[in-house]
């Protein structure tokens, strides 16, 4: 038990701070969502609408940047330092690059927003808001890089300090431009945008600053330049951030399109599910943050050659996982009528979104075990099965069951949640087989393999 007990305390240690970071996330969101709330469902619809859409490639650009803690975690465990400067070196390169690409792209995909749903004032309302959302996309791509640089090294506690400066910005700058405070113009759900906007900016600058200024962080940056970029290092940033940026925005790219069924079956429909996901992904931040801190405990023993360590501390890891998840699954039940009424005071809205809610409550443990099964994964740099097992998942399975439960079964948005948590069970079991392969080879190997 000692020794597992040593690999249960650096998991804490490691993942309490990317729990808050993605609570943080999450929060920019669902403060918003709140705070928009109070001017009628329409503008939590659209914002809804916005959100999801721009997910899909803000999710990708998150999800590459990921690369960087993996490998930086293999560099680290193995003590070579200067391999880890010339990682952040090539990853500040990538991301910059990546960051612009996404923007422009992300802006020209705002204008197809009108053709997704015929409702012309959720729309006109959702593209302004996402034309904003749009413009964070570099600002986020380079918060996530310097972070997860930071996390291979187990310092999770700065991207955590800056995540909850980024938050009590956008809550400030909300009020201020939503509202029309401090003699500024009223700008409703624009004003959640431009919020977001400028406290993302202003994030970057503080993660910098403060990783500069703390002596044990600052030995471990170097500036950036073009000699210092080799072509094989953008290879294994292409390579491994493909596989993990492709799984990340595939998957919410899944749920975008069940975002936009639930808007063709109104705009109750849509508010109650955008509810529902809101109070689930709450839930779900602590197996985010263990699935986070999977990937550095990992790589920094797969680095190391601690091939016993992978094995006991993967069990560590799934069984807190399961733990958290069968507890907020309880509490989810417990609370379907009660939750819902945060967001909204309507009551068919909450009605129905206390029904999706029970629905998805029940598949709190199989949605978690995916999301911490893939940091394990990540961390033995095997990221292409797992991207694969996802897409089949999510765009073979949940989305045509949902169309065919909601539309031609005519369940409406019952059926769309039906098959979503059917996509999630198959996604579990399919991971866990995936995993439990991969763990007997690095057991029988005990060598360092790649995928």
């Amino acid at each position: 038990m000692q020794k597992y007990l040593i690999h249960l305390k650096k998991l804490i240690r490691i993942a309490i701070p990317i729990v808050i970071v993605e609570t943080g996330h999450q929060l920019t969101h669902i403060i918003d969502t709140i705070m928009v709330g109070k001017l009628g469902s329409i503008y939590i619809a659209a914002a809804s609408l916005a959100s999801y859409l721009f997910a899909i490639p803000i999710l990708f650009a998150i999800g590459s940047t990921m690369a960087i803690t993996t490998l930086t975690g293999n560099a680290n465990g193995a003590g070579n330092i200067p391999e880890c400067k010339r990682l952040f070196s090539n990853g500040i390169f990538v991301q910059t690059l990546n960051g612009i690409l996404i923007t422009a792209v992300t802006l020209c995909v705002g204008l197809l927003i009108p053709l997704i749903d015929p409702d012309t004032q959720k729309t006109a309302l959702a593209q302004s808001y996402y034309n904003y959302l749009a413009l964070t996309a570099l600002p986020v791509t380079l918060l996530s890089t310097i972070k997860g640089y930071l996390n291979g090294f187990g310092f999770t506690i700065y991207g955590m300090f800056a995540m909850m400066f980024c938050n009590g910005l956008n809550v400030f700058f909300n009020w201020i431009f939503i509202y029309g405070n401090l003699g500024f113009p009223a700008m409703e759900l624009d004003g959640a945008g431009l919020g977001t906007l400028l406290s993302r900016i202003l994030g970057v600058a503080f993660i910098l600053t403060l990783a500069i200024i703390i002596p044990k962080t600052r030995r471990l940056l170097v500036i950036p330049k073009f000699s210092h970029i080799k072509k094989s290092k953008v290879k294994e940033f292409f390579r491994y951030g493909l596989h993990i940026g492709t799984q990340s925005s595939v998957e919410i790219a899944a749920f975008t399109i069940i975002v936009i069924f639930a808007g063709w079956l109104g705009t109750s429909s849509a508010a109650a599910y955008q509810i529902c996901i809101n109070i689930a992904g709450l839930c779900f931040l602590a197996a985010i943050g263990i699935g986070s801190g999977a990937t550095v405990l990992i790589s920094n023993y797969k680095g190391a050659g601690n091939i016993e360590g992978v094995r006991e501390s993967s069990k560590v890891i799934l069984g807190l996982t399961f733990l958290f998840a069968f507890s907020f699954t309880i509490i989810l039940v417990a609370g379907t009528n009660f939750f819902p009424a945060f967001f909204i005071k309507e009551p068919e809205v909450i009605s129905l979104a206390s029904t999706l809610l029970f629905i998805l409550a029940l598949f709190q443990v199989p949605d978690a075990l995916n999301v911490a099964i893939s940091g394990i994964l990540r961390g033995l740099l095997d990221t292409k099965i797992p991207m694969i097992i996802n897409s089949m998942s999510f765009w073979v399975v949940m989305l045509p069951l949902s169309y065919l439960l909601a539309f031609v079964f005519d369940l409406g948005v019952i059926g769309l949640m039906y098959g979503v948590v059917s996509g999630i069970l198959i996604c579990a079991i399919a991971m866990t087989l995936r995993f439990l392969s991969t763990l007997k080879k690095v057991v029988r190997n005990e060598k360092q393999y790649l995928y």
